[in-house]
């Protein structure tokens, strides 16, 4: 089970064999080894990997109702998700939840009909737009503001995440029609 989890782990990030243990430090033969379920890791290896991936040693080690990387990163998640709403001030919570029930809305279709992954990529490639344009503001803050040149660069990034944005949002449009027009 340990090795199943590991190699899915792996896959999951479009890692090789080779590559994950050099990001790890062992042998790729011995990383093959615990793949294969022909060695058993010990538990300094279990902590590494499991810290690497951001999983619990609890999905690597035991077989319970999660039984994919997928499974576990839905109830991860679930959780995740409970534990911030219910932290947050309730004004906050009130536009997550709008914002969850966005996204809930999108999953029930997607999950019920036959899937539009085109429709998919274009909302995941909008949603990633959006977080590089938020992170690109938060880079070089410091006391005093940003300087000139730092000024220009978020602007050169901002318009490049902005073209992006709106290339999406018409593609999204095309498709939104194509579908209503049917």
């Amino acid at each position: 089970m340990i090795g199943t989890r590991i190699r899915e782990l792996r896959k999951e990030r479009k890692m090789t064999l080779r590559e994950l243990a050099d990001a790890l430090g062992v042998p790729f033969t011995t990383l093959g080894n615990y793949e294969r379920g022909d060695r058993k890791p010990d538990l300094q290896f279990l902590m590494d990997i499991s810290k690497y991936f951001g999983v619990s040693m609890d999905f690597l080690t035991r077989t319970n109702e999660i039984t994919s990387y997928g499974d576990y990163k839905i109830v991860s998640y679930s959780e995740d998700i409970n534990e911030m709403l219910n932290k947050a001030n309730p004004e906050i919570r009130k536009k997550l939840l709008e914002i969850y029930d966005q996204l809930f809305l999108i999953t029930c279709e997607h999950a019920i009909n036959p899937p539009n992954n085109n429709e998919l990529e274009i909302l995941e490639n909008l949603f990633n737009s959006i977080i590089k344009m938020k992170q690109g503001f938060g880079i070089g803050i410091k006391k005093g503001g940003f300087s000139s040149s730092t000024k220009f660069e978020l602007a050169k990034s901002y318009l490049k995440e902005k073209e992006e944005i709106d290339k999406y949002f018409n593609q999204l449009f095309e498709i939104y029609i194509e579908r209503s027009v049917k």
